[in-house]
């Protein structure tokens, strides 16, 4: 391995001359040892050609370094590495200006708009179809419900083909596209209220378009609706959420996603945590700027990737009040989801250097609310919350959620039923690996009620089995829901209430659902590639002695190096490239020794796992003249 990453790409030069004749270092120049031994410089003279030789290296290991380099979905990494991009999936990047408004979409541009002064809030928007009423959209910083705009950009998800955008605002909006990996964007359709606003675009290939939108509200109620329709949607909708990106390598802190429910349930908003994130005591108040409208009775899920820059065992404690999980690469090393404080520590979790899944869940019944994870032992971080520097907000596949609510009040006949719904927009094949669900009725006699949840596939379990005898008044109840693990979670639920005996009825109030899933699209790019600018070595070179790499390899992942060299920057950009290294002490580079050098690194990934390279060595030999 590199036994120092941290030095500059730079030449180093050292002339190595042996000389027996040095002993007598008080001589002057050309005199002769009292030996009779012949002058010193007559000595070098006399030395084989090969012995006069300089060693040399380059060493690239900071984002100066790799700076200049091509990239195919792949980043410079701001601490000095190179990677594969990473990704949000399920949603676009949104900022909010509670300083600029637009008043004529049709003659706004987009730069015009990227010019607002947005605030420093950034949230992950999970979904471009939103009826915000009266209230302050969350998670971007807004002060009012009034006078802001919204900029929302990332990729979507498109098949080949013509595809038309339906764009509805309250009260005005844009939508822009561009074709796969280009900048320059095409104005799809332009909205204001009343008038829905209709376009279409054209699709070249399957794969990710560059998309931007921009809202803004002026008074009154706030809406913006986007739903497309084309070769593989024949039925106008909203746009999934799984057709949405963008790319989060580079930004810090874990996403947040905030509910009004203590467990998980009810109206959600999402924030990028990027200050302390599940580090957080906020007493008897509540979280600012996440939807969340009362102290008491709420629920957080921070949730991404945390790196690690020294390999070994772990301890994380968690401290909570209330209700506390953990999930550590797909595994759940904590879970305490109820409404009593905890003080816990996980057992020692292995984790190699590069990046590991993080799930945090916090839930807040009454009292005072906190939530701080920390690492207690290991060979780094030691002592400390999580940095946000060392976070970013890549949301695994390993553990994800879906939520809906239902709130419109039905009524529960005398012996009849009636069906509350709620549909999930999961990602298509997605499997259910638990539900939290909730529910709010009134009933005068409790008793004469069953409840059953049904899955979009028609599989159905009971939740409630005639509880509660004679009394009656409203009830809230929560479960946690594993009989219907393996159904299919996109799509239609129900909560079935039904009146078994006779002579009451009933109102059905609120149906809240969250269900659990390991499904979406992959948050690393599975094919990427770097190639580095040509390394100019100096005149002379007579040998390669030594190439290599330091990787740090995620499950799932690979990595293959390729070089190549010239006597001329032409000559190298005209060569083929070697067979791939895979081997990252794998000595001389199979390529002649020349003047210039380059070196290509392509990333392989399951779409999960993901590898990055901290630095590149080349070790040369060069005749000195």
């Amino acid at each position: 391995m590199i036994s120092s990453r941290r030095l500059r790409g730079h030449l180093c030069t050292c002339l190595c001359v042996v000389a027996s004749a040095c002993a007598q270092a008080d001589l002057a120049p050309d005199a002769a040892p009292i030996d009779s031994s012949p002058p010193l410089d007559a000595a070098i003279d006399a030395m084989p050609v090969d012995a006069m030789e300089a060693s040399g290296f380059f060493e690239d290991s900071t984002a100066a370094d790799f700076g200049g380099g091509a990239l195919t979905d792949a980043v410079i990494e701001p601490w000095g590495a190179i990677a594969p991009r990473a990704y949000y999936t399920g949603g676009l990047r949104v900022r909010g200006s509670d300083t600029n408004v637009f008043t004529n979409p049709a003659a706004t541009t987009w730069l015009a708009v990227e010019g607002a002064i947005f605030t420093s809030a950034v949230a992950p928007g999970r979904t471009v179809a939103v009826d915000w009423g009266s209230a302050t959209p969350a998670g971007v910083g807004l002060t009012a419900g009034d006078d802001f705009t919204l900029g929302y950009d990332g990729e979507i998800y498109l098949e080949a083909g013509t595809w038309t955008f339906h764009v509805l605002a309250d009260d005005h909006a844009f939508l822009e596209l561009a074709p796969i990996g280009s900048t320059t964007f095409t104005r799809v359709a332009s909205a204001t209220v009343p008038t829905e606003a209709t376009g279409t675009f054209v699709a070249g290939s399957d794969g990710w378009y560059p998309i931007r939108v921009a809202f803004c509200e002026i008074g009154g109620a706030a809406q913006l609706r986007l739903e497309l329709s084309g070769p593989t949607i024949a039925t106008r909708t909203r746009v999934p959420r799984d057709r949405l990106r963008f790319a989060a390598s580079g930004m810090d802190g874990l996403a947040v996603a905030a509910f009004d429910d203590s467990k998980l349930l009810g109206s959600t908003q999402s924030a990028i945590d990027r200050t302390m994130p599940a580090a957080r005591d906020y007493g008897t108040g509540l979280p600012a700027d996440l939807g969340v409208t009362g102290a008491d009775h709420f629920s957080l899920r921070w949730s991404g990737q945390l790196r690690i820059d020294t390999g070994g065992d772990y301890v994380f404690r968690y401290v909570s009040d209330d209700g506390q999980r953990l999930w550590i690469d797909g595994v759940r090393v904590l879970d305490a989801f109820d409404d009593t404080t905890h003080d816990a520590m996980t057992s020692a979790i292995r984790l190699d250097p590069g990046w590991h899944d993080l799930v945090i869940d916090h839930s807040e019944a009454t009292g005072p609310a906190a939530a701080t994870l920390s690492v207690v032992s290991g060979p780094d971080l030691v002592g400390a919350s999580l940095p946000p520097a060392r976070l970013r907000p890549v949301e695994a596949r390993s553990e994800r959620h879906d939520s809906g609510v239902d709130r419109t009040d039905r009524a529960i006949p005398d012996v009849g039923q009636v069906d509350a719904l709620v549909v999930i927009d999961a990602p298509p094949g997605a499997k259910t690996r638990g539900v939290d669900v909730s529910w709010t009725f009134d009933h005068p006699y409790r008793g004469d009620l069953e409840l059953v949840l049904i899955a979009p596939d028609g599989s159905q379990t009971i939740v409630r089995d005639h509880v509660g005898g004679a009394t009656g008044g409203t009830v809230t109840e929560r479960v946690h829901v594993t009989a219907l693990d393996e159904t299919t979670a996109a799509g239609t639920w129900r909560l079935r209430a039904r009146d078994t005996v006779s002579l009451d009825t009933g109102t059905l109030r609120d149906f809240q659902l969250t269900v659990h899933h390991r499904a979406g699209r992959p948050p690393i790019a599975e094919q990427a590639s770097y190639v580095s600018t040509v390394k100019d070595l100096g005149d002379m070179v007579t040998g390669y002695t030594s190439f290599s790499w330091e990787p740090r390899m995620g499950a799932g992942s690979s990595i293959k190096v390729y070089v190549r060299s010239g006597d001329t920057m032409d000559a190298v950009s005209a060569a083929p490239w070697s067979s791939p290294l895979v081997d990252p002490m794998a000595g001389s580079p199979p390529v002649l020794p020349r003047r210039y050098f380059q070196y290509r690194v392509d990333f392989e990934s399951d779409g999960d796992g993901a590898a990055m390279v901290d630095a590149v060595r080349l070790d040369t030999r060069r005749e000195v003249p």
